[in-house]
């Protein structure tokens, strides 16, 4: 129903001239591509190219530069003259060297930058210390060293510092250390450093090539970072400017790439011969006929053959679903179950539909459905959300259903009077909207199993269609039942041994649908070898006749959630009977709850109806998605 047509398209031509064949009428096309080594299984001497795939690092090399100058360009118009992959990357390598070069240089000049920084942290730590430390550094006969030492060994050294041939001198401190150098004379400079060492003291290195106060030194290495960061600067702008220089040539060459690594993808499918190429894939009917109508007109040494999806029988054609804007995010669910094979119908609009009707019986408020419908909508517009659609559109049953059952946010008073009408409020017609629903859901199963026949006898499977549960003869046997319960519950006065006869045969039928498939197909051994066919049959027909009662019963559901929608309100309306401030808000948050809680419970109990109670009876769901080469 919502299928596109597909049509199998064979390209051909001489192998010199694949590549601009390729170019002028594969590349950027909606076609499908298949093996063509699978799929032309008559032709002798076929084999596949060798696929190139050269160009990927042409890609990849010519995308990591453009990241660095603001991302990857999406003008696909610009291109170069014809070079070589090689001729690609030589021109890439270089830009790549001017990049390594520069990041190299601005490695270093970082590198510095942060050992100055750690300098001028220790230097910050030389509280008040007003020397040059190039004499410090000069002395010939006392060694230092500068460090931190915890508060309690500080402690410990100061009772005994006076029996030490040493100085200490404090320049700073925080909660648990101190800071500053001790000088000792040189001979004694071993014992004094393992005194230090076994009271915890920690050495920082100084540059002994600094001249000047610690402050003058600090100044000196702020100044000289600043050099430093406006050389990184100057670094990154010769190379930006280099990359611009050459960024129409590099884009030229980056959509050569592309396109010729999308030549490799239609190569990887295609093969050849000892003098032609074949180019196997699908298209849409009218997208085949201007590519025939296009190479016609060109001249060029080309073949091109179509054959209909219908006739090729060595493949399955791939699905290409194409539904209108109302059905179009329900083919969110229908993907989650599996694509319609291409000789299916498409079940899209179906599930719209129901899915669309059962909701909004299930969740009838005028106001809570606005609420969902504008939601949804909102989110389908602005953040392209099929999930958004569905919403909506389940929204708007909800406020049709509101209006019958005369609610808006669970109030039931509001409507009936502004309209002045007589609303069905689900509690009081409790048994009539079970009944309703069951015999609704009593037609929408026969109205699958309807569907499943027409999709047996479009895949070609007669026997299915004719004999099996969900064919003709399951659709005899639920209407014969659902006429004798009629007959006997209206009081028809139709003879009750009509329909015996027609459930009889029915299940007769059903009974023996293998022998009887094999019958119609022409073989000559109908029954199944071994004892074991009439019991499992028995046993299969069993559970189908208790299928078909417990599909019918499980579109309860939809009724019994109608009524639970509104004893939820009912409910909230309780709580709120105080008024004011409070009851106000349980009638608010009561909404929401409503909203939400039910809202997800409705939307998952309704797909399970679908899923289960209609897909199961005339939908497979086996068919493969159509992926144009377009898109990739």
């Amino acid at each position: 129903m919502a299928i596109t047509k597909m049509k199998m398209v064979v390209v051909s031509g001489p192998i010199d001239r694949f590549d601009s064949v390729a170019e002028k009428y594969i590349y950027g096309r909606d076609i499908h591509l298949e093996n063509a080594m699978s799929v032309l299984t008559g032709i002798k001497r076929l084999r596949a190219f060798d696929e190139a795939s050269e160009y990927d690092a042409v890609v990849k090399s010519a995308e990591n530069i453009f990241r660095l100058t603001g991302g990857i360009p999406q003008d696909s118009e610009t291109e170069c003259k014809e070079q070589t992959a090689d001729e690609m990357l030589k021109f890439i390598d270089e830009i790549n060297s001017h990049i390594e070069n520069e990041k190299k240089e601005a490695a270093s000049l970082s590198a510095e930058i942060e050992s100055n920084n750690d300098a001028i942290k220790t230097l910050g730590l030389m509280n008040g210390l007003n020397v040059d430390m190039a004499k410090i550094n000069k002395m010939e006969f006392v060694r230092y060293r500068f460090g931190h030492i915890p508060k309690a060994s500080y402690k410990t050294l100061m009772t005994y510092l006076d029996d030490l041939e040493t100085v200490f001198i404090k320049t700073a401190e925080d909660q648990t250390d101190i800071w500053g150098f001790y000088f000792t004379p040189r001979l004694k400079k071993s014992k004094i450093d393992d005194v230090f060492t076994s009271l915890y003291f920690e050495e920082i290195p100084l540059d002994k090539t600094y001249s000047g106060a610690p402050d003058e030194i600090k100044r000196m290495l702020t100044n000289r970072n600043e050099a430093l960061k406006g050389q990184i600067t100057e670094l990154s702008k010769k190379t930006a400017d280099i990359i611009a220089d050459l960024k129409t040539e590099l884009i030229g060459i980056y959509n050569l790439a592309k396109k010729r690594k999308q030549f490799s993808e239609i190569r990887r499918c295609a093969a050849h011969g000892e003098m032609f190429f074949y180019i196997v894939g699908w298209m849409e009917a009218k997208d085949a006929a201007k590519l025939e109508k296009e190479i016609g007109k060109s001249g060029d040494v080309v073949i091109f053959n179509q054959e209909d999806a219908e006739d090729v029988k060595n493949i399955t054609p791939p699905t290409k679903l194409k539904n209108n804007p109302i059905c179009k995010p329900f083919e969110m669910f229908v993907k989650m179950y599996g694509l319609p094979n291409y000789r299916e119908i498409d079940p899209t609009p179906i599930l719209a539909f129901t899915y669309i009707l059962f909701f909004g019986i299930m969740f009838g408020d005028v106001g809570q459905s606005a609420v969902l419908a504008i939601v949804g909508f909102l989110a389908y517009k602005f953040k392209k959300m099929d999930l958004g659609g569905i919403i909506g559109m389940v929204g708007l049953a909800g406020i049709v259903s509101g209006f019958i059952y005369g609610s808006v946010f669970g109030n039931e008073e509001i409507l009936p009077e502004l309209f002045h009408y007589t609303p069905m409020q689900p509690m009081e017609n409790i048994m009539s909207l079970l009944i309703g629903t069951v015999c609704m859901g009593g037609i929408v199963i026969i109205f699958g199993m309807v569907l499943n026949v027409i999709n047996m006898l479009k895949s070609g499977n007669k026997g299915e269609a004719f004999f099996g549960h969900n064919g003709l003869a399951g659709i005899l046997f639920y209407v014969a039942v659902v006429l004798l319960a009629a007959n006997i519950l209206l009081n028809l006065g139709i003879p009750t041994v009509v329909f015996v006869v027609m459930l009889v045969i029915a299940v007769l039928v059903m009974y023996l649908s293998e022998p009887l498939t094999r019958l119609i197909e022409g073989e000559k051994n109908l029954f199944p070898t071994g004892g074991m066919f009439f019991v499992e049959s028995f046993f299969e027909l069993f559970e189908v006749i208790l299928s078909f009662c417990t599909n019918t019963i499980s579109f309860l559901r939809i009724g019994a959630f109608a009524v639970i929608h509104v004893g939820m309100m009912m409910a909230v309306a309780s709580l709120s009977a105080g008024g004011g401030v409070g009851g106000m808000l349980v009638t608010v948050f009561g909404n929401i709850l409503v909203m939400v809680l039910e809202g997800l419970i409705v939307a998952i109990q309704v797909l399970r109806l679908e899923y289960y109670e209609m897909f199961s009876r005339y939908y497979s769901g086996h068919g493969r998605e159509f992926v144009s080469l377009k898109n990739k």
